[in-house]
């Protein structure tokens, strides 16, 4: 189910929060079995065989779970972390591998085509945590299969991230406070949530128009070239972000608090500050679950960038099973090695404004092998961004004048606007901000002309 729908919007969710507080106040166990099945519905909604892939993958790792609480054992871990890579290898990688043995060997093996599930990779590499914290024992407490259950299918983060640890999330459903609805609680996340379905209606799935009709037809012009990859700069960036602000809003309306995920990054001065600030809770798990085990940056200075170029070779492979992915990763690996030489080495310190520009121009050509749907699309339009056939001043994908006040609308509300979280935490319950919820979640419902899934639901 999509969260910018009429289904979801005037249906699935006001149902599943009433009902939720309506047994919430005569047991809270029962709540949060409600919960759950409503997170299950939520997920099967369009495929119900992805229910059975979620509850399997549930029951398998809790079953390791108690294996490890009983037998602490490397050996029982690795049992458990390697049932869940080679789920998530077969949904996602089985055709990916296969097409490398046919083109390297001339193999003729069988494509299955395989559906990938939706938001597997997230729910698969939070019981990777899960596994890990019961192995080291850094859990605050034991939680019983009914919690467990909720923190792995809570419907706001199932399918695109956060990607939540197990305390932060299952202390917070444990709480009694959170059985009792909070006004200033569910305006916020009204608000908030009504901020992102804009930047997703309003702003993303215009970009991704300019972006589909550059990407599908490349045709050397300087112009294009850049409206093209600016347009999809800005489409990812709405896009995601619109999805983490709406599952920020949708969790504070049953009281649980989702982990910042996404800072404007786009303001970042280096490449190592706009991956503090951009997936937020991904990159805090690769970092603890790769690139530490790995020795981080305690192995000396070759072996640093080593552990850096394999932690975003396995960033690039995870965002989608195509070499170019793996290109996007490298990219941001090597610059982010040269960003640590640059730091050491050179005394020399640019202006913020400038820093900020040049790593927003990186960014920007980088996601150009991200989107592209093969290596002759992402070649062409590099030539067109960098040496052009044309030069005239003609834009492709809609009306001139109107893309250019987009695009330049795109980049004041990227780099002059405070984010959502920062208006989330100014918040104050008001008539004023109230009239803005409403104008936002009305004016993007006028919007819903078709089902425009998250990029990230990819993923």
């Amino acid at each position: 189910m999509l969260f910018p729908t009429f289904t979801f919007m005037l249906g699935f969710l006001p149902v599943t929060v009433l009902f939720y507080f309506f047994l919430a106040k005569r047991n809270i166990k029962f709540a949060h079995i409600w919960l759950i099945i409503a997170s299950f519905v939520f997920y099967s909604w369009f495929n119900w065989s992805y229910g059975f892939i979620l509850a399997g993958s549930v029951l398998f790792n809790w079953f390791f779970a108690q294996w490890l609480i009983k037998n602490r054992s490397k050996v029982v871990l690795a049992l458990g972390i390697t049932g869940n890579v080679l789920l998530l290898g077969y949904f996602k990688y089985y055709d990916f591998f296969v097409e490398n043995v046919n083109l390297f060997f001339g193999t003729s093996w069988t494509l299955k085509n395989i559906l990938l599930p939706l938001g597997i990779s997230f729910f698969t590499f939070q019981q990777i945590s899960f596994l890990l914290l019961v192995y080291q024992q850094a859990l605050a407490r034991r939680y019983n299969f009914i919690s467990y259950t909720l923190f792995v299918c809570f419907f706001p983060q199932l399918i695109a991230g956060p990607i939540v640890l197990p305390d932060e999330m299952m202390s917070q459903f444990d709480r009694p406070d959170t059985a009792f609805p909070k006004a200033e609680n569910i305006a916020r996340g009204l608000y908030i949530f009504s901020l992102g379905l804009a930047k997703k209606i309003l702003l993303a799935d215009f970009f991704a128009e300019i972006a589909d009709s550059g990407f599908g037809m490349i045709d050397g012009n300087f112009f294009n070239s850049w409206q093209t990859a600016l347009a999809y700069t800005f489409q990812i960036y709405f896009d995601f972000s619109g999805y983490c602000d709406m599952a920020v809003g949708v969790g504070l309306l049953f009281n649980i608090l989702l982990p910042k995920n996404f800072d404007s990054p786009y303001k970042s001065a280096n490449i190592t500050e706009f991956w503090r600030r951009w997936h937020i809770t991904l990159g805090r798990f690769l970092m603890s679950t790769i690139y530490i085990p790995m020795g981080g940056n305690r192995c000396g200075k070759f072996r640093t960038c080593i552990n850096l170029l394999v932690t975003f070779f396995i960033s690039g492979l995870w965002h989608g099973a195509s070499w170019l992915f793996v290109l996007w990763g490298m990219l941001h690996g090597a610059a982010l090695i040269i960003h640590r030489i640059w730091s050491k080495f050179c005394g020399f310190s640019m202006p913020s404004f400038l820093a900020k520009v040049l790593t927003f121009f990186f960014v920007l050509t980088v996601w150009v092998p991200f989107r592209a749907a093969s290596w002759s699309d992402m070649v062409k339009l590099y030539r067109g961004m960098f040496m052009p056939e044309s030069w005239k001043f003609i834009f492709s994908g809609g009306d001139t004048i109107f893309n250019l006040q987009f695009l330049a609308a795109g980049l004041i509300i990227t780099f002059l606007f405070p984010s959502a979280a920062q208006l989330g935490e100014k918040f104050r319950p008001s008539w004023r901000n109230a009239l803005l919820t409403v104008i936002f979640l009305i004016t993007s419902m006028f919007c819903f002309v078709k089902v425009s899934p998250f990029i990230y639901f990819n993923f």
